[in-house]
């Protein structure tokens, strides 16, 4: 039973991000994403309470969309060398 209480939605696709230490952005992917929270997928190595910046670019609007997080919980297992976190949004 699923209880969450903000709808997720599915996207599975790159994403940018950065963290405060990163002068550019890397390329990331992007599970699923609520008005709450994402599932992020990685190369990066980060720990619980890291922040990060997320920047999402959708195919029906121009201007990208730049969101805080941070990082809530971690995947045990990882997919492709990709590591999987839980973010929270945070007021940006």
């Amino acid at each position: 039973m699923d209880r969450r209480i903000n709808t997720r939605v599915e996207w599975n696709g790159p994403v940018r991000y950065r963290t405060p230490d990163m002068t550019e952005p890397k390329i990331g992917m992007l599970a699923n994403i609520s008005t709450s929270g994402a599932m992020l997928w990685l190369m990066e190595e980060l720990s619980v309470g890291n922040s990060l910046e997320v920047i999402m670019q959708s195919e029906y609007d121009p201007k990208p969309v730049h969101m805080q997080m941070r990082v809530k919980r971690i995947e045990k297992n990882k997919r492709e060398g990709y590591s999987g976190y839980g973010c929270a949004l945070e007021p940006g």
